[in-house]
C-alpha cells in the first residue's frame, strides 16, 4: 500500500461527488439466509462490472492493488459458502487474477522472484491471505507456495531500529511500524501453520512470536484489547493521534483463530473474543459496524475496504465459537447496507448506516458484501 494511499500516514480526501440518497430507514429487519444469499449474489454481479480481465484487478480509486486481494477473497468466500454463481465465477477469476495481476503489480520487484512481492509488507500480507484462501477453495498448491514465498519475504522486515526485540516494518523503506502489517504477519504465519504440515512448527513459532511481541508493544492497548496508532521511524515514538481501525483488528482476530488452531491453545481464541468485543463496544453505531472518524463524505482511498476485513474475521470466529452478538451485528449491518447504503444502480457505499454517497467502486462495495456474506452464513 503506497504511503499516499494509507490512512496510517494521513487521511486522503475523496473527490467523488456526493449523490442524492434517501434518508436512512430507522426500521431494519433481519432477513433469512436465502435473502442474504440473493442480496450477496446481486451485489456480486455489480462487483464484476469493475473487474478487468486484462489487469486481473477490480477498480478501486487510483489503483486497487491491495484492495483487489480482498475482493478476490470475497468471491472465494461466497464460492466456499455454496453460491453456484460465485463458484462458476471463481473458476475463471482466480486463475486469471493470479496470472494477470502479477503482470500489473505496479511496485513489483523485477528480480524473477514471486511477482506479488513489492515494497509494502501489508500488501504482501493481503495477497498471501488471498492465495491461501484460493488454495482452500481449489487445493492448487501453486497458490499455497505463492503465499509461502510472500511470507518468506515479509519476515525480512522483522525487528526494527525502534523495536529491536521484534515487530515488522510497514514498508521496505522503513518509514514506520503499523498494526496492520504486524497483524497480517500473524495471520499469514498462523494460516500457513495449519496448511503446510511439514513446516507447521516453523510457522507456528513465527505466529506465536509475532503475537507475543505485538501484545506487549505500545501498538496494543492490552487493557482495552485495541490496536492503536503507529510508530514513526524518525522518532521511534507513537504518533500523536493513535487511530484505531477495524481492519487491523480483523487481521488480528483472524490470526488468533489460526494460532489457536495450530497450537490447540484456547487462550488465543479467548483473546480473539476480547478483541472482537472491544470493536463491537467502540466501533459500532446503532448496532452497525462503523469506522470512527472516516465513515463520512471523505473517507479516503483506503478506509472503505476496512470494515469488510473485520466482518470476514468475525464470521470465522463465529463459526468456530459462536456468540449471539456477532450474528446480530452481521444481520443489522447487512440489513442497514441494503436498506440505507445502496443507490439506484446497486452500488454499496462506505457508511453502512447510510445514506449512500459517492459514485461507487469496488472497494466499499466488496467491503459491504463481506457483511452480507457473514449474515448469510450466520443465518443458515
Amino acid at each position: 500500500m503506497q504511503i499516499n494511499r494509507s490512512l496510517l500516514a494521513a487521511l486522503s480526501v475523496s473527490s467523488a461527488p456526493m449523490l442524492a440518497a434517501a434518508a436512512p430507514s430507522q426500521h431494519v429487519h433481519a432477513r433469512d439466509a436465502s435473502t442474504y444469499q440473493a442480496n450477496a449474489e446481486t451485489a456480486l454481479d455489480r462487483l464484476q462490472t469493475w473487474y478487468s480481465e486484462d489487469s486481473g484487478l477490480w477498480t478501486s480509486y487510483s489503483n486497487g492493488w491491495w484492495q483487489s486481494a480482498n475482493q478476490l477473497t470475497t468471491v472465494i468466500d461466497m464460492a466456499q459458502l455454496g453460491s453456484s454463481k460465485a463458484q462458476q465465477l471463481a473458476e475463471h477469476v482466480v486463475p486469471n487474477t493470479f496470472r494477470q495481476a502479477a503482470i500489473n503489480n505496479e511496485n513489483r520487484e523485477h528480480t524473477g522472484r514471486n511477482p506479488y512481492i513489492n515494497d509494502y509488507y501489508d500488501d504482501m500480507g493481503w495477497w498471501a491471505m488471498a492465495w491461501i484462501r484460493a488454495y482452500d477453495l481449489t487445493q492448487n498448491t501453486t497458490y499455497l507456495t505463492t503465499a509461502e514465498d510472500l511470507f518468506n519475504d515479509m519476515r525480512y522486515g522483522w525487528t526494527t531500529k525502534c523495536t529491536p526485540d521484534g515487530g515488522l516494518w510497514w514498508d521496505k523503506e522503513n518509514t514506520f511500524i503499523a498494526p496492520i502489517s504486524n497483524t497480517l504477519f500473524i495471520e499469514v504465519a498462523g494460516s500457513l501453520a495449519n496448511r503446510v504440515a511439514w513446516r507447521k512448527d516453523y510457522y507456528t513459532m513465527w505466529a506465536r512470536n509475532a503475537w507475543n511481541w505485538l501484545s506487549t508493544s505500545v501498538l496494543y492497548a492490552a487493557d482495552q484489547h485495541l490496536l492503536m496508532g503507529s510508530i514513526k521511524a524518525s522518532t521511534c515514538v507513537q504518533n500523536e493521534r493513535p487511530d484505531s481501525f477495524t481492519y487491523s483488528h480483523g487481521a488480528l482476530v483472524g490470526g488468533l483463530i489460526e494460532l489457536s488452531s495450530a497450537t490447540g491453545e484456547t487462550k488465543y481464541t479467548d483473546e480473539a473474543h476480547l478483541v472482537a468485543g472491544a470493536v463491537l463496544d467502540s466501533m459500532t453505531k446503532d448496532g452497525v459496524l462503523y469506522e470512527q472518524n472516516i465513515d463520512n463524505e471523505h473517507p479516503g482511498e483506503s478506509a472503505p475496504q476496512f470494515k469488510g476485513v473485520f466482518m470476514r474475521a468475525l464470521s470465522s470466529l463465529n463459526a468456530q465459537s459462536p456468540k449471539t452478538e456477532y450474528k446480530t451485528l452481521a444481520q443489522k449491518s447487512a440489513d442497514s447496507i441494503w436498506e440505507n447504503d445502496r443507490d439506484s444502480e446497486g452500488n454499496l457505499g462506505p457508511d453502512w448506516n447510510g445514506p449512500f454517497f459517492g459514485s461507487g467502486n469496488a472497494s466499499p462495495h466488496s467491503s459491504a458484501m463481506d457483511a452480507i456474506v457473514f449474515a448469510w452464513k450466520a443465518s443458515q
